[in-house]
């Protein structure tokens, strides 16, 4: 039987489950976030499990398929009873279950379709006119009632109520280089009658490649728009509701199978207070899907070569409101892992000076290894290219040539904070960190806002609607355009006053 319990993602099964070797041992799923967890039972040793049986396919006794995908056995061991026969056990730890009316192969390129929700998905896409009420239904009323008057008499009243959706299902539908993407409405509702009638929707979105994908695949691909969709809500998105189509289900009969994580992307900022408003998110999919779609296309388009600068920028964005030296560091340093065509070209350098260098690598390789030698060689490999406060002034100049009216002296700020940057990791002494530790955090939001906004600038980004509109404080951008001012004015006073 399964069993739901009252947790989110919370779920109870039990069943029959198959190993590699061909055996089937009894066994129950549970199912609730990082604690997800099978229990193995069997009369037979469990030893070999450890290190192997990376996927296990198990059918529960109320008849959902499952399929434990990137499984490690956390521990093994057996119980016995006097007389009676030993009962061998094994805790077993999936990354992913796959529940449904099939089995998902998790190796084979048969994924067509992975859909799911986030967060803020309701806010990116604010598709405000796609449901409504009818203030004035008088004139109305009549033709709504006209079917149902052909089988009993409906009398309408002096204050008729009529609520809509417009049944126009998909938001947007973007094709991309991963495949295409879409966002749909998806309302539910009830019939009707004397307690009331009402209509709910939530949104999802779709990845539908070109060609079939592996699991492993669909999931990357999942990760990546929701780096996307997390920038534009100014927080870490959760994800929900995973499902994917194989090629075995017909368009007919589509059978989909219910992902569950381990590890959720789970929302950054959960407080109310911290849900952006439709207003400040940067791009607007409703009234300007050409920019949207544009943008979206390029951003995808460059993925394979940001991932890593990009991971390190949400990670700062999981941190939410919370400020300290490592986050600044990262900050800093995700500039420094850009790939080489977002960075300044190096430098070309004079044959006086290659020739100092060569020379000087040919003295130090001669020197026994050690720490300073090493530092010394690294020194003169890095000659000509392009520093950390170079790459830093490189993204400054690409958000200046589109926001540089509400940002005066951001290459000053993003230097201040390269220097602090330098000061937590060797120690500098360019700059008295003392003086101008309570803007830390300004500091931060700038490498962050610099980094990010540079990004999407480059991916199409027009930026005129939102620098000329009015901003809260629930979204990143947002934030740091309100408070750019007066934090900017006082940390290039302290720090002039230091020089």
């Amino acid at each position: 039987m399964s069993k739901k319990n009252t947790g989110k993602q919370s779920k109870r099964f039990l069943g029959s489950f198959t190993l590699k070797d061909g055996r089937a041992v009894t066994g129950e799923l549970q199912l609730k976030g990082a604690s997800t967890l099978l229990k193995l039972h069997s009369d037979q040793p469990l030893d070999s499990l450890t290190g192997s049986d990376k996927h296990i396919e198990g059918m529960a006794y109320s008849g959902e398929y499952l399929t434990l995908i990137d499984c490690l056995c956390s521990s093994t061991g057996h119980f016995f009873w006097k007389n009676e026969a030993s009962n061998y056990h094994a805790d077993i730890f999936p990354h992913y279950v796959a529940i449904g009316r099939t089995h998902l192969i998790a190796n084979q390129a048969n994924i067509k379709t992975i859909e799911f929700t986030t967060t803020d998905l309701s806010t990116i896409f604010y598709d405000f006119d796609a449901f409504g009420k009818v203030i004035d239904a008088k004139s109305i009323i009549d033709i709504v009632l006209k079917d149902i008057r052909t089988h009993r008499p409906v009398e309408s009243g002096d204050m008729p109520i009529v609520s809509y959706f417009t049944g126009k299902t998909c938001i947007a539908e973007i094709s991309t280089m991963i495949g295409k993407i879409s966002v749909r409405h998806r309302p539910s509702y009830s019939m009707g009658g004397p307690s009331g009638f009402n209509i709910k929707n939530s949104m999802l979105i779709s990845i539908e490649p070109e060609n079939p994908i592996t699991f492993d695949e669909a999931i990357i691909k999942m990760n990546d728009i929701a780096s996307f969709l997390s920038i534009l809500a100014g927080r870490a998105q959760g994800i929900n509701d995973i499902q994917v189509f194989t090629i075995e289900a017909t368009k007919e009969y589509p059978q989909a199978v219910s992902i569950y994580p381990s590890y959720r992307w789970k929302c950054s900022d959960k407080n109310a207070v911290d849900k952006p408003n439709p207003r400040d998110v940067p791009l607007n999919a409703i009234t300007h899907p050409a920019e949207f779609s544009n943008v979206l296309t390029h951003w995808i388009s460059r993925q394979s070569t940001w991932r890593l600068a990009r991971s390190r920028s949400l990670n700062c964005l999981r941190e939410g409101n919370k400020y300290g030296p490592d986050r600044l560091v990262a900050a800093a340093n995700m500039f420094d892992i850009l790939p080489i065509d977002a960075t300044p070209t190096s430098n070309e350098l004079s044959s006086e000076i290659v020739e100092a260098r060569d020379q000087c690598k040919k003295i130090f390789r001669a020197i026994p290894d050690g720490v300073d030698r090493s530092s010394v060689l690294g020194a003169l490999g890095r000659l000509g290219k392009p520093s950390l406060p170079k790459k830093v002034a490189h993204r400054v100049d690409i958000v200046h040539s589109k926001l540089g009216c509400h940002f005066q002296n951001l290459d000053e700020v993003a230097a201040i904070a390269v220097k602090c940057r330098n000061y937590f990791v060797h120690g500098s002494k360019e700059i008295e960190f003392d003086k101008i530790e309570h803007l830390l955090p300004f500091l931060t939001d700038a490498l962050e806002f610099i980094f990010t906004a540079s990004d999407l600038i480059e991916s199409g980004w027009e930026t005129q609607i939102w620098s000329n509109g009015q901003h809260g404080m629930r979204h990143t951008f947002g934030r740091f355009k309100v408070e750019y001012g007066s934090s900017s004015s006082e940390l290039l006073s302290l720090t002039q006053k230091l020089d």
